[in-house]
């Protein structure tokens, strides 16, 4: 997502409208179903969706995965190889779509503040970055329980935001409008956000929460300039929707995009609303707990930070924090970071044990595993850059899947899904295989000496915003344990796990047979992390 009004707007136009930012709702227990049309039947090896999310459902004994992404995009497979799409191309009618029919009508609650085709949402196409999750808790109006949450975003400029919640019984819809969970962008005197609208807060829910005493008054924090203007420094923007449980059960939310940063309230599992803080206080680190936005995970002072997301690992007892940093343009230095934490509300913190939320003048780019970088091996016809904004998801077997969309090095903004199996390296991260999951892959556990020495070509995804192709370097794994070439070291290997050292910092990670979209038969290929935030990716020359 580009979050400054004039680039966003440049950007959208010129990629048929690619961003990321999402709305709100207010729950109306005696919202009826829509109508809407089924899913359709076909099948692609490649599929187009922005800031994909996964959601995975059990049908007749098998395991599904869905994928919903911006602009009404979605997908299902059951194998991350073939999948079924009920689009015939990649932005669904904003008038008749299978998720909730008439756009404009059924969520026109959320668009009285998000706006529907004004300021940089000019068009209609003002979805974004949706997340489902199945709650079996959820009470409706008929006494019923159980039902998909889809949790949306919606937004007319880089604040001025909010987040809805929609229901339905079944993972394919329909979902009728519940509710308008978080706002943003508003102010608490009556101005305007470069257009028309109204920006004054009781032109949300703020008023009622006031009013019932869920939130405690307006806080002061949330505006500058006598109240005339939104303080991004603090306040998060109301988008990118991250659902999750807890291992005691509890619902959680993550959700913020650059502004003040990335935020976390616990939901209310019957009806799927926030549960405010109420009152302004701090977590026992020192972080701020907002009476209204929650409990504050990274960022802040706008630097990029968007599309966060949580997975909690009963194997490993850590919550595991993804954020996206950058711009998501081809050449916008998109990239993953990665944190974790043992309690759901955090602290988070990266390899190096450091928090990510920051003060006036750091750079983000000091906090966070990256993931990947904008890379190429030799071998590859294509580069990749601006993987990010994504999800991840571990299967009914306890595999990790890493989820998220890419564009590529060939001078066009086109993007489409990959998917990457991660495996856990000796210090409880998972780490992403090198190369996109093609069915065909597992940790090499089985290996001698003589398998692992020889030369590799490595990509060293370093720690920056870059906005560059990373070059690929040459390095060799001599029998005495050593490293040469264009990085000097050493390096040990135990039944798959594999242990670089270079200078003062360890690379920790695994070792595998992995089958290459470029050749046709399996390589020896490793992925690690350092205690430095930087990770390495290796692959066997023959």
């Amino acid at each position: 997502m580009n979050h400054t009004k004039k680039t966003k707007r440049c950007f959208i136009i010129s990629v048929f409208l690619l961003s990321l930012l999402l709305a709100g709702c207010q729950r109306n227990r005696n919202a009826q179903p829509i109508s809407q049309k089924n899913w359709g039947t076909i099948q692609n090896n490649r599929v187009s969706i922005h800031d994909p999310s996964i959601t995975s459902v059990q049908i007749d004994g098998k395991e599904h995965f869905y994928v919903f992404g911006s602009h009404l995009a979605e997908a299902k497979t059951i194998d991350f190889q073939t999948w079924d799409v009920p689009f015939s191309q990649e932005y669904e009618s904003m008038d008749d779509n299978i998720i909730f029919g008439n756009t404009q009508e059924n969520l026109a609650e959320t668009f009285k503040w998000a706006g529907y085709d004004d300021a940089d949402s000019e068009g209609g196409y003002n979805l974004w970055a949706p997340d489902v999750i199945w709650n079996q808790d959820y009470i409706w109006s008929d006494g019923d329980k159980g039902a998909y949450m889809l949790y949306y975003s919606a937004s007319s400029t880089w604040r001025r935001s909010a987040i809805g919640l929609a229901v339905a019984k079944t993972i394919e819809g329909p979902y009728s409008y519940s509710d308008t969970v978080i706002y943003s962008g508003f102010t608490e005197n009556d101005s305007t956000d470069g257009s028309e609208r109204n920006t004054n807060y009781q032109n949300t829910h703020l008023e009622n929460l006031i009013k019932n005493k869920s939130v405690s008054g307006f806080s002061e924090k949330w505006t500058i300039e006598n109240g005339l203007t939104y303080n991004t420094d603090y306040a998060p923007n109301a988008i990118d929707p991250a659902l999750f449980y807890d291992e005691e059960g509890k619902l959680w939310m993550t959700y913020g995009s650059w502004s003040g940063g990335i935020f976390l309230l616990e939901m209310d599992k019957s009806s799927g609303l926030p549960i405010y803080p109420g009152e302004d206080s701090e977590t026992s680190d020192g972080r701020i707990i907002d009476r209204y936005f929650g409990t504050k995970l990274s960022g802040g002072y706008h630097q990029s930070g968007e599309g966060p997301y949580i997975v909690y690992d009963q194997e490993t007892g850590f919550y595991y924090l993804f954020v996206t940093y950058g711009g998501l343009s081809a050449k916008g230095g998109y990239n993953m970071r990665l944190f974790r934490s043992e309690e759901p509300d955090g602290p988070y913190l990266d390899a190096k044990g450091n928090s990510p939320i920051l003060e006036q003048g750091d750079q983000n780019a000091d906090y966070g595993i990256k993931l990947i970088g904008n890379y190429q091996f030799s071998f590859q016809q294509t580069g990749f850059r601006a993987a990010g904004h994504n999800s991840a998801v571990i299967d009914e077997n306890g595999d990790w899947y890493l989820i998220y969309h890419t564009r590529f090095n060939n001078g066009t903004e086109a993007h489409e899904v990959r998917v990457n199996r991660m495996y856990m390296n000796e210090e409880d991260w998972p780490v992403p295989a090198p190369f996109e999951y093609l069915g065909n892959e597992h940790v090499a556990d089985d290996l001698v000496e003589a398998d692992i020495t020889g030369r590799y070509e490595i990509i060293n995804h370093g720690t920056d915003n870059g906005k560059t192709m990373i070059k690929s370097q040459m390095i060799d794994f001599h029998k005495d344990g050593s490293i040469s070439g264009d990085i000097i070291g050493n390096w040990t290997y135990d039944e798959g796990f594999i242990s670089i050292t270079v200078e003062n910092t360890t690379f920790k990670g695994t070792v595998l047979r992995q089958e290459v979209s470029t050749f046709d038969k399996q390589k020896i290929a490793f992925s690690t992390f350092g205690d430095n935030n930087e990770s390495i990716w290796g692959v066997k020359e023959e």
